[in-house]
């Protein structure tokens, strides 16, 4: 059976729910930005 791995708190970082939150909200446009070029019809040129 396997452990579960060590948690930020678990290694002595302190709380880092707000860092994951910023995250998420981070991901969240970077997601929405990638899928407005796709849906823009973008292609990458290749010569």
């Amino acid at each position: 059976m396997r452990t579960p791995a060590a948690t930020f708190e678990d290694l002595g970082y302190g709380d880092v729910s707000e860092l994951m939150q910023l995250l998420e909200e981070v991901s969240k446009l970077m997601e929405a930005y990638a899928r407005s070029i796709l849906d823009s019809g973008f292609r990458l040129l290749t010569t």
